[in-house]
């Protein structure tokens, strides 16, 4: 079962395989352009970079993570000043000089709504496929009606029962809404030893956009 203390652990002990070091080069090549200071919501981000990437368009940016080590290696690594305080059982971290906050605590929690956009790089694809509606439901009860999304999801062969999950083509619009369109797609498998190494000939990456 993938549980918050799942999730918890794997930050504790280092397992963080998911966390990717630059920019997401996905996302500067599909982001959409949307006004300066529109309000981007990143679920589950980790301490992704990419998230200093979008303050540094002009968004103001929002994410949430559950883990505190996540949270504080980002500032950290970032060399961020920030003040914190509480609200409820989350934790706002707000960065001093860019348009950033951490949300610190679990993003079914999370209530703020009024979102522009989402960008949903390694969210979903953690989500257990139990948890996968009620995940995407929450997500976009975050957001504006004419939000828009930009989503990286994964489909693979083989039976791999962890995350990142794969998830099936023909429901991402289910879950997300028939206007979401699939924008690129690429087999990592052919590219990358280490999909092979574990067994795989098809490791699908695909790129996804909701734009109203």
């Amino acid at each position: 079962m993938i549980t918050n203390e799942f999730w918890l652990d794997r930050w504790k002990n280092g397992r963080i395989g998911f966390h990717q070091e630059g920019v997401n080069p996905k996302l500067i090549e599909f982001w959409p352009i949307l006004p300066k200071g529109s309000h981007i919501l990143v679920p589950l981000c980790g301490k992704s970079n990419d998230m200093i990437w979008l303050a540094e368009q002009g968004y103001r940016v929002t994410g949430v993570e559950i883990s505190s080590l996540a949270v504080i290696q980002f500032l950290g690594d970032n060399d961020l000043a920030y003040d914190t305080h509480q609200e409820g059982e989350l934790k706002i971290h707000t960065v001093h000089g860019l348009p950033l906050r951490i949300v610190e605590g679990d993003y079914f929690q999370f209530s703020e709504t009024e979102f522009d956009a989402c960008y949903d790089r390694a969210a979903m694809v953690a989500m257990p496929e139990s948890r996968r509606a009620d995940y995407v439901t929450h997500t976009l009860n975050r957001l504006t009606a004419t939000a828009c999304i930009l989503l990286i999801s994964l489909h693979y062969d083989g039976d791999k029962q962890c995350p990142p999950f794969s998830i099936e083509e023909q429901s991402i619009p289910l879950l997300w809404g028939v206007d979401i369109q699939k924008i690129a797609s690429e087999n990592l498998a052919l590219t990358n030893p280490q999909y092979k190494e574990q067994g795989h000939s098809i490791f699908e990456e695909s790129v996804w956009r909701l734009q109203p």
